[in-house]
């Protein structure tokens, strides 16, 4: 924080007045939920921004990406969407819902920093956006509810910046914390909170986050398209289905061929399906730390991917193949946590060294450094500067 208060300090002139910290978002299971309205699993993870703030005595709003070494401005009196200011309008459609409703925005000084601010679109929009509402609320006082924290959030992001924004990641963001996971039913949009049993503290077995270090454009690109070709082929199947809700839909209909889907549609809904209801089965594995029946439900999920979905690339498939190969390595499985080609893998203390060592091999063959650490959640967005709130 003390490298984010000097940037700030060197770009403007003088010290923050705020500082917010941000941790991303992590769907464990479930990434591809939404289309159904199922089940996720998501917590927090240690990739973190931070939203530093102070008040300016003019109309103007300045924004410093001290992570990029970028910088935007806008006046407040005209508040525009502009594709070329990219990240610059995450905040932007922050200040702009707040005008609004009819909250005084002074002119700002704003600089984001943080490792996430290198995440794809959706993570970058709703952490900026959550970090400069919480940063903006403390510095004006406004005393914001916590349903309007979320409305802010979410309508700068739809309705300004046409970015999707998952209400799940909001939820788990200001609310989730070390340890946990929350277990949403998308269709009530409601949550249950699991504590996460496989981290540092675990006695035997862990969960691994390795960041295979791809080029992200290999796989985001191709996730956006598969999700819309998702949507789409869910919009077919509502029309064979008289249910309360699409996520009960029979995948044995699907698989036997009941209903008439061309065949990309019926194993994108097939698969997303599956994965839904095996969500179900591994939120309720947790509380009795069932890490092997849990790594099989990673198994099977992650071959859905790769056999139905088809959204994984060879980097991905040597991590988790070389994973099923050692003993005391239980499952392996591609997690959205806004970093294209990251997976988490679930193993034994005791296999743990044996699995690094392999990840030398991968940076010979492949040419990618790879990260890793031991995923244990992070804690919700908060105000760390000043240090009593």
């Amino acid at each position: 924080m003390e490298q984010l208060i000097a940037k700030h300090k060197e770009e403007y002139g003088h010290t923050p007045e705020v500082i917010v910290q941000v941790p991303g978002a992590c769907t464990v299971l479930g990434a591809y939920a939404d289309a159904c309205r199922g089940w996720s699993l998501v917590g927090t993870d240690r990739s973190t921004l931070y939203v530093a703030i102070s008040v300016r005595d003019d109309n103007m709003v300045r924004l410093f990406n001290a992570t990029l070494n970028d910088r935007k401005r806008f006046p407040l009196n005209n508040i525009k969407f502009r594709k070329e200011d990219r990240w610059g309008n995450y905040p932007k459609g922050v200040i702009a819902m707040m005008s609004a409703d009819n909250h005084e925005i002074p002119g700002l000084d704003i600089t984001l920093k943080g490792r996430l601010l290198y995440a794809d679109n959706q993570m970058v929009s709703t952490s900026s956006a959550i970090g400069t509402v919480l940063a903006v609320d403390h510095l004006l006082n406004l005393d914001l509810s916590f349903s309007a924290t979320i409305r802010l959030v979410y309508q700068a992001n739809t309705t300004f910046n046409s970015e999707p924004c998952r209400v799940s990641d909001l939820l788990t963001i200001l609310n989730s914390g070390r340890d946990k996971l929350f277990f949403f039913d998308l269709q009530h949009v409601t949550y249950q909170e699991r504590i996460f049993p496989f981290t540092e503290e675990s006695p035997q077995y862990v969960a691994l986050i390795v960041d295979s270090k791809i080029p992200p454009s290999a796989m985001r690109e191709e996730i956006y398209y598969k999700k819309l070709d998702i949507e789409a082929a869910f919009e077919q199947l509502s029309e064979h289905y008289s249910g309360a809700f699409i996520r009960d839909f029979p995948e044995s209909d699907i698989t036997s061929r009941v209903v008439h889907l061309d065949e990309e549609a019926r194993h994108n809904a097939q698969y997303v399906l599956m994965e839904s209801q095996l969500v179900k089965d591994a939120a309720n594995l947790l509380t009795p730390r069932d890490a092997p029946q849990l790594g099989k439900i990673f198994g099977r999920i992650q071959t859905g991917l790769r056999d139905l979905l088809e959204v994984t690339v060879p980097e991905i498939d040597w991590l988790i193949k070389r994973a099923g190969e050692l003993d005391g390595c239980l499952g392996a499985v591609q997690v959205d946590n806004g970093f294209a080609g990251n997976i988490m893998v679930l193993l034994s203390k005791q296999a743990l060294p044996s699995y690094i060592s392999r990840l030398e091999d991968y940076e010979h063959i492949f040419g990618f450094h790879p990260r890793w650490y031991i995923y244990g959640g992070h804690e919700a967005a908060k105000v760390v500067l000043p240090e009593h709130r």
